[in-house]
């Protein structure tokens, strides 16, 4: 079986030598999809990461692809249906919630955004770079009291609400699933953001939650809250979003994901030339699971559900 990794840097060493008993393992690190399709027309398993997308006219190139290993809970890089149809077999984290229960890497990124956005630490600092010394400039708020809404109370929701619980704020939540949780529970989304000084969005990017938070939901948000957003750039609008944010209907928005992230034009991307036009908005390159740690285990994980799903 040949099999490639396709972006090998950290990869974790236990996995390697695992997939070296099933077959034969090359590791690559490669910086466009066009190199990869060449080196990998063969190839009979791909484990990926998030730095291409595998569209149904990319998946057509690798005509002996098998299986895909990814160790992420969204599948939003490949066009599932397609590589399912064919035959091909997606072996992910969906579902795995018990062995998520153990990774916090989303949450604590979560949370990594809400303090540098309420505590305006990037605008100040780069403020310092430029040789200033602006105290009065950047005032943040205290967490204490706050109100912070949940959207989406699963896994990592659950954990950025006991995240919340420390700084003594105020948490409600919403969620499609029935959950009784000793917070708010709001039976609206609407309502949930009208209520908010701050909200984290938690829910997977799937067709019924394409555009989820949408102009309606955008505009029921108060102008002194924010926004943070650790899930998919597909669930939100974010064409209102940037026209909140231009009319200061917003405090602010930090994110880690964008919309159409991986068709490479970030910087055509509006919320991105918003930032830096001075705009409160701060952005992270889908980086809330990209800790050492985490990824270690998820890689880990994977192998090992692979090797099973083999026997």
């Amino acid at each position: 079986m040949k099999i490639a990794i396709t972006e090998s840097e950290n990869f974790t060493q236990i996995g390697l030598e695992k997939l070296k008993t099933i077959g034969e393992v090359q590791q690559y690190d490669f910086k466009s999809i066009e190199e990869l399709i060449h080196v990998c027309e063969k190839v009979e398993v791909l484990f990926v990461r998030l730095r291409f997308k595998f569209t149904r006219e990319i998946l057509a190139l690798l005509p002996n692809l098998k299986f895909i290993l990814s160790a992420t809970t969204g599948t939003d890089h490949i066009e599932e249906d397609f590589f399912v149809k064919r035959g091909g077999q997606i072996i992910c984290l969906k579902g795995e919630t018990e062995f998520l229960e153990e990774i916090p890497s989303t949450a604590e990124h979560t949370w990594a955004l809400l303090l540098s956005l309420y505590k305006k630490i990037p605008f100040s600092f780069d403020d310092v770079k430029q040789g200033n010394w602006n105290r009065d400039a950047f005032k943040g708020n205290n967490l204490k009291n706050k109100k912070i809404a949940i959207l989406g109370i699963g896994r990592v929701g659950k954990q950025v609400a006991k995240i919340a619980t420390c700084f003594n704020m105020q948490v409600g939540y919403y969620d499609i699933k029935e959950i009784d949780l000793p917070y708010l529970k709001f039976n609206t989304p609407s309502a949930l953001f009208e209520w908010a000084d701050i909200i984290t969005i938690h829910i997977p990017q799937n067709n019924a939650n394409q555009n989820f938070v949408n102009k309606y939901l955008l505009s029921c948000i108060q102008n002194t809250a924010v926004l943070i957003n650790t899930s998919r750039g597909g669930i939100w609008d974010e064409s209102a979003l940037c026209e909140m944010i231009i009319k200061k209907e917003i405090k602010g928005v930090a994110t880690d994901v964008l919309k159409n992230e991986l068709d490479y034009k970030i910087q055509e991307n509006r919320l991105v030339t918003l930032s830096k036009k001075g705009f409160p908005i701060i952005i992270t390159p889908h980086i809330a699971g990209a800790t050492i740690e985490s990824m270690e285990m998820t890689e880990d994980f994977i192998v090992e559900k692979f090797i099973k799903e083999l026997d």
